[in-house]
């Protein structure tokens, strides 16, 4: 992910973190619905301002989400999937987050 913005990074992380706690890593997969508002909120990066846009764009060209063309007619902000490319982006940095974070919640 190296020519993809910091806020991109940030929020395609927390939005991968979201979907872990809510339905566990093992379905974190390609096709995978991300909840960016909830992550841009966990982040501090505020949707309604142009760096959420931008940085959403952001991985959009890279091709690291894309549109959900399912949910065209959905009403609010846009549905993303993560790509095989987001996936391997994220690579073994997102492995180790996903194993971290699975341990807090055996210690806690």
């Amino acid at each position: 992910m190296e020519h993809i913005s910091e806020d991109a990074q940030v929020l395609i992380r927390a939005a991968r973190e979201v979907h872990v706690e809510r339905h566990g890593a093992q379905t974190f997969l390609p096709g995978t619905h991300l909840y960016f508002l909830e992550a841009a909120e966990r982040t501090g990066i505020r949707p309604d301002r142009q760096r959420y846009y931008d940085a959403l764009e952001d991985l959009e060209y890279e091709g690291a989400i894309r549109w959900d063309e399912s949910a065209r007619f959905a009403r609010g902000d846009k549905h993303y999937l993560i790509t095989q490319r987001g996936l391997h982006d994220l690579g073994s940095a997102g492995t180790v987050a996903i194993q971290e974070g699975q341990q807090r919640l055996f210690e806690g």
